[in-house]
């Protein structure tokens, strides 16, 4: 048995194999370093998925993967409903990719790709969007880092997702680090360093916000896996968001000082014409209109009417009436679909929490394996773990799912790494039952 099948690239293997394996390089690798560079993996695995139609539709999944589909396309069908209206198409355009989300799964569990290869595009893709950050801030002396083309990236979607590069490579590589040796750690560690200054760079507060968040819950599991690696790990950390702090700490103060005065505005005198007001003034919106009809929502027509009714009462800040959402990714699916829809948001983001959790009964499975095999399923798993962690709080104060950045890193980046743990584990699996 191969006892490091996670340092081995493409590898043998039938040809829908090697072509999601080559998806699972490109999705992290151009995600943030091209216009739309997310899409070309996805489109990969979509064409995969469609000439192999009738094999992986005989192709009975398990439990795991047939939850997380169904909840999929039920959010595809939940954003029927949460989508803007706009003529033709349009509206149907963020639906379609939850749908088609869910027959890439499919595909890409019958097929999973080489784990090794979605680790070289973490590496590439963090490096890429650190020097696109750089390049942009100190040489075309924009004010934030938003990714290609130049004015057409939403700032804050484009940081967030080079927050979650930089903290995908890091758990995994934290993982991997004896598998890896010294000078492939290092510079994964300036990758991933590089992708969090990324972040800084765009500015966008709601990353740090949710990197705070993911921290503690990582160094948890660290702490019940390996005590001695939580206590270096948050060495590590905490010298990092040193550093992070010091090189742009102008940058962080002003910004930090922007957002205490918006904050004291809008409690003394509800301003709500600045960012941090704004938000405020449609949460309380968002809350008051959504316990008038909590079980289904008010649909986004119905809510776009009843704000503009009610700002031109007086009942609230006439700023709120140019969005569509809430910045709020639970508020906005609570004040438009109910219930119902926020039951299906949480089953997106905790189904995937309960799947990748690397729990001790789970790992113990494995014990008898070599420990490059034990790494490899531990890096996809903590990695996994990082996406929807991310991104509830990335959902704290941005709708994210209103982006197609948005909706396309969540699918691909959780059902890339889901597909890499199940497909160890099958190997890992044959490889037990085979005398030696």
């Amino acid at each position: 048995m191969n006892s490091a099948p996670f340092l081995s690239l493409l590898g043998p293997g039938p040809w829908p194999r090697r072509l999601a394996t080559l998806a699972a390089f490109l999705v992290p690798a151009l995600a943030l370093t091209v216009a739309s560079g997310y899409s070309y993996g996805a489109m990969l695995l979509l064409l995969g998925a469609l000439a192999t139609l009738p094999r992986w539709l005989r192709h009975q999944p398990d439990r795991g993967t047939l939850v997380l589909a169904c909840v999929i396309a039920c959010m595809g069908g939940f954003w029927l409903i949460l989508a803007a209206p706009e003529p033709g198409w349009n509206q149907f355009d963020r639906p379609v990719k939850f749908f088609l989300g869910a027959a890439c799964l499919l595909f890409v569990t019958r097929y999973p790709p080489r784990p090794a290869a979605f680790y070289a595009g973490l590496l590439v893709g963090c490096i890429g969007c650190a020097g696109v950050a750089l390049w942009q801030v100190y040489v075309e002396h924009q004010a934030r880092a938003s990714g290609f083309p130049t004015g057409r990236t939403n700032a804050i979607q484009w940081g967030n997702l080079a927050m979650l590069l930089g903290a995908i490579l890091a758990v995994q590589t934290i993982a991997l680090r004896r598998q890896l040796g010294r000078w492939r750690v290092v510079l994964a560690g300036l990758a991933s360093l590089g992708a969090v200054n990324a972040s800084v760079l765009s500015q966008s507060r709601g990353g740090w916000l949710a990197l705070l968040l993911c921290i503690p819950v990582i160094l948890l599991l660290l702490f019940q896996l390996n005590r001695k690696e939580m206590w270096r790990c948050l060495g590590v950390t905490a010298a990092a968001l040193l550093v992070m702090t010091v090189l742009n700490h102008q940058m962080l103060a002003q910004r930090w000082a922007v957002m205490e005065v918006e904050v004291q505005g809008y409690e003394a005198q509800r301003a709500a014409d600045n960012s941090v007001g704004q938000r405020l003034e449609h949460w309380r919106f968002a809350w008051d209109m959504g316990r008038e009809r909590p079980l289904l929502g008010w649909t986004t027509r119905g809510y776009m009417e009843e704000k503009e009714r009610r700002v031109a009462a007086g009942l609230y800040k006439p700023a709120i009436t140019e969005y569509v959402y809430v910045h709020n990714e639970v508020l906005d699916v609570f004040v438009k679909a109910g219930a119902a829809g926020l039951a299906c948001l949480l089953a997106l983001y905790l189904w995937p929490v309960y799947l990748f959790w690397p729990s001790r009964r789970r790992l113990a499975r494995h014990a008898a394996l070599p420990a490059d095999w034990q790494a490899g399923l531990l890096a996809v798993r903590l990695g996994g773990l990082c996406v929807p962690l991310l991104y509830m709080g990335f959902g704290l104060t941005q709708v994210f799912f209103a982006h197609n950045s948005g909706i396309m890193g969540y699918l691909f980046l959780v059902m890339l790494q889901w597909a890499a743990v199940l497909g160890l584990e099958r190997q890992a699996a044959a490889a037990q039952a085979t005398p030696a």
